[in-house]
């Protein structure tokens, strides 16, 4: 073990969970994803797949982070995620709750390593603010204007296009 790139052990166990909880949103978006091409929504089922995608390679560079810092990352069972939703607004509630623990849990996360003194850990976390901050904002427009357009058949075909064009160009 390198001494200058130990880590704490209450910070490798939580980094140790944030694998857990990257996968987890993975799951979900993946099956929001199957739930979205099935209802005839292509566009929301490119960008849930995106998301899913986006949720796996972060999970990946917790993995190789833990590596780097003599930790092995351990995988824990997760529950399996909804696979119903009511409507494509319920399905962006329970995105925009996921989005916003995300967040939570990157201001967490940072809160633990500056506790242990832990600069590398910190400017690791740091590097996934800003597109986590983005994550969140999308996840709120979204959700609000299919708000806006309730059951109205042309506003929701209007946000799926719009969604597939947004999950084409990330």
């Amino acid at each position: 073990m390198s001494f200058r790139l130990s880590l704490n052990e209450e910070v490798a166990a939580a980094l140790n969970e944030q694998i857990c909880i990257e996968s987890s949103a993975a799951f979900l978006y993946f099956s929001m994803a199957s739930w979205a091409s099935v209802r005839g929504l292509t566009g929301m089922a490119k960008w849930f797949r995106t998301e899913a995608a986006g949720e796996l390679t972060h999970m990946g560079l917790f993995v190789d982070y833990l590596n780097d810092r003599d930790c092995q990352a351990k995988f824990a069972t997760i529950e399996a995620p909804s696979c119903e939703w009511d409507n494509p607004v319920v399905a962006f509630d329970q995105v925009r709750t996921q989005e916003h623990k995300l967040m939570q849990r990157m201001n967490d996360l940072i809160d633990l390593a500056d506790k242990h003194n832990d600069h590398l850990t910190h400017s690791f976390i740091t590097q996934f603010v800003p597109q986590q901050i983005a994550d969140t904002a999308e996840a709120d427009d979204v959700h609000d204007r299919l708000s806006l357009v309730g059951g109205d058949g042309h506003g929701l075909i209007l946000i799926d296009q719009e969604l597939g064009r947004d999950a084409e160009g990330h």
